[in-house]
């Protein structure tokens, strides 16, 4: 995953980036959101050719991302990409909540999170043909309303463990541009007992709080009604793409850990994180505008 920049007074306070940063999570209200971040792609359509009409199969399917807030992405990680991507990660280092490292038999017990290194997960051909692909890509750039910038990236164990670790694991918003999608690929088996992850339909389209703190269970029923948390179950290969300023949560696994793939596609960069991007020789035949935050070179 990314570190992050320094946003607090401070040695290394980066003010510019801080405000940047906390103007868009400030706005919590749809409207504002919504007319800042049309904006911000017309300025971005004025140097990267903005998406034309919709192909008429793809009309359905944007249409049912805007107004749920996600869309599943079916054939998108068959088998054999995932099994690429498995055959990669095998014996490679993860880094745990502390900044060690460890390798997967040896984790400790009680850890909640771990997550392979930046390089690592973009040394695998397979991700950055999987994070690119051009159906996909059209699709997020008609959402967004521009040629996407891939924001973040990440490849993550989620471990079995009898409460929530981390924010990630309790009902959130993800605040960090002013119009973003993330894609997530499960890269093992994932039922209620696997961690699932968790979004509240339409929840995209609604306001937020001004102070980032986690959402109840109860929170959730009285805003957006009983049955609106709908868990994301499937096996291997599942993905989709979700409008995560919608409220959502990984579940903490039960008896089975997960592993799932993260990316996210936004306006503009992330003004929270410390991009450092990666070398990877040879270079991905990929778009230079659209992985730059990534890619190196």
């Amino acid at each position: 995953m990314h570190g992050y920049a320094q946003l607090n007074f401070g040695p290394g306070f980066q003010p510019v980036r801080a405000a940047l940063y906390y103007a868009q999570r400030m706005a919590v209200w749809p409207w504002l959101r919504g007319g800042m971040a049309r904006g911000i792609a017309a300025a971005i359509g004025q140097r990267h050719r903005p998406p034309g009409p919709p192909a008429p199969s793809a009309v359905a399917t944007l249409a049912r991302l805007r107004q749920d807030g996600l869309v599943g992405m079916e054939g998108l990680a068959p088998p054999a990409v995932v099994a690429e991507i498995m055959a990669h990660l095998a014996g490679e280092a993860l880094v745990l909540p502390d900044g060690t490292q460890c390798g997967l038999d040896a984790v400790p017990a009680g850890t909640h999170l771990a997550a392979y290194p930046l390089a690592t997960v973009l040394r695998c051909p397979a991700v950055t043909r999987l994070i690119n692909d051009p159906g996909m890509l059209d699709l997020v750039a008609r959402y967004l309303g521009c040629t996407p910038t891939l924001s973040s990236l990440g490849i993550r164990w989620s471990f079995p463990a009898e409460s929530p670790g981390g924010a990630v694991q309790r009902y959130h918003r993800d605040p960090d541009d002013w119009r973003f999608l993330k894609l997530f690929v499960y890269l093992t088996d994932v039922d209620l007992d696997a961690g699932p992850h968790v979004f509240v339909k339409g929840s995209h389209l609604t306001a937020a709080r001004l102070r980032a703190r986690p959402y109840t269970g109860q929170d959730i029923d009285l805003l957006h009604g009983a049955g609106a948390a709908l868990p994301v179950t499937g096996p291997a290969g599942t993905s989709f793409l979700a409008d995560t300023y919608g409220i959502h949560r990984g579940m903490v696994p039960i008896r089975r850990a997960r592993l799932i793939l993260q990316a996210q596609y936004s306006l503009l960069p992330v003004f929270a994180f410390r991009y450092e991007p990666v070398a990877v020789t040879p270079r991905p035949a990929v778009d230079r505008y659209i992985n730059r935050l990534l890619l190196a070179g």
